[in-house]
């Protein structure tokens, strides 16, 4: 089989990108077009679309007469090497969803497939020329009309805008207009997933012996909580074997670019949980041997069953340890950075000061110290928490 090239000569110098086509026979070649040939028609088109296609990146390139054909051929042919199979829209996103799966951010790829579930349910394939503002509205009048919530219709914006965003990046889609240019990301109500004091407290006094789920469920939240609102993604991946933890939060330690190492001592209370569930190679062993996303659906389940056990009138999730210890440490004072800090979060740097100040270690013990002693004695708190609330509208 003969391979078909492109020829790129400049300085004379001349360079080939080989093109996905070949012929069998010489004979088959005449003054750059394929003859005596069945699909002669097609396989010209292809040819001439390959042509075109880097001609008009020819065209894009600033002072192109200054570089050889060998950087010329480099500068080409980049789009292809970072985006290869990638002919839609679509088909790009897949490619993503992919990297994704590979990286390990398995849960993070499972959104994106069911945005892009969605997404062609809505426009169907689509290429990367019709990728525009027409498009993106379209979808999401579409989603509006199907009755997808307002933070439901965000998540799948925000996935499509941060594909769009790598699209233009790599030179896939041209536009004078951004495409999410009309398009305002819509915003939900944070949802009322965190418990107050004297529910929590309901779950700290809890007899749950008599019930393995209970007992699961109790420490499973407290644990979360004493460790600073940790992620049970995480908690399942810690070596707990030591005074204290270092870990990069799994959902976005991929994409933080500073900040990403969190590092807490283990306080007494968690270290109780901890020692009833540490194997010997120091993870916990919850005895459960289905997948970490059947884990989370029971162990959501089981604190379902706490919370009617108890009388908790809140909605009581895993998530709930993350939102009640944040609620808690804002409500006596902890700074923000702190908090953020604890929760794993990058630090704002837009904000002047932080970029002079970096939170430590020992702030965050101090402050989940702080926190867990606000738990166990709230009394003592109620007038510094009246107080600061009232100084708060007096500023406002």
């Amino acid at each position: 089989m003969y391979p078909i090239f492109v020829r790129i000569a400049a300085k004379k110098e001349k360079a080939y990108i080989k093109t996905g086509y070949e012929i069998p026979d010489l004979c088959q070649w005449y003054d750059g077009k394929i003859v005596a040939r069945s699909d002669t028609v097609m396989m010209n088109k292809r040819i001439l679309f390959e042509l075109k296609k880097y001609n008009e990146r020819m065209r894009e390139i600033d002072n192109y007469d200054v570089y050889t054909a060998t950087q010329l051929k480099q500068i080409l042919t980049q789009q292809d090497k970072i985006t290869q199979d990638a002919t839609t829209f679509t088909a790009f996103f897949r490619k993503r969803i992919s990297e994704f799966e590979k990286e390990g951010r398995i849960n993070y790829a499972k959104m994106h497939k069911e945005t892009l579930r969605i997404f062609l349910l809505a426009e169907g394939e689509v290429p990367f020329v019709i990728m525009n503002n027409i498009t993106v509205e379209h979808f999401d009048t579409y989603m509006k009309r199907k009755g997808y919530s307002d933070g439901n219709r965000q998540i799948r914006l925000c996935h499509i805008k941060a594909r769009v965003n790598e699209a233009i990046k790599y030179g896939l889609i041209k536009c004078e207009k951004h495409p999410f240019a009309y398009t305002k990301l819509s915003t939900s109500e944070p949802k009322d997933l965190d418990v107050n004091i004297t529910d929590f407290g309901k779950i700290i006094k809890a007899d749950t012996s008599q019930s393995k789920r209970l007992t699961l469920a109790k420490d499973m939240f407290l644990l979360s909580f004493y460790l600073g609102g940790i992620n049970l993604a995480d908690i399942v991946q810690i070596d707990f074997s030591q005074k204290e933890i270092n870990y990069i939060r799994q959902k976005s330690g991929a994409h933080k670019r500073k900040d990403r190492i969190t590092r807490i001592t283990i306080q007494p209370e968690a270290r109780y949980i901890i020692d009833k569930y540490i194997g010997k190679n120091g993870r916990l062993d919850l005895g459960y041997n289905y997948t970490y996303t059947n884990m989370c659906c029971y162990i959501n389940s089981c604190l379902k069953l706490l919370a009617k056990e108890l009388n908790i009138k809140s909605n009581l999730t895993f998530y709930s340890a993350r939102k009640t210890f944040a609620q808690f440490a804002s409500e006596i004072a902890i700074p923000y950075p702190i908090i953020e800090y604890c929760l794993g979060h990058s630090i704002k740097t837009n904000i002047t000061i932080n970029s002079y100040v970096k939170v430590k270690q020992s702030q965050a013990d101090a402050a989940i110290q702080r926190v867990i002693e606000y738990t166990k004695q709230p009394k003592i708190f109620e007038d510094f928490i009246n107080l600061r609330n009232q100084m708060q509208m007096m500023m406002m």
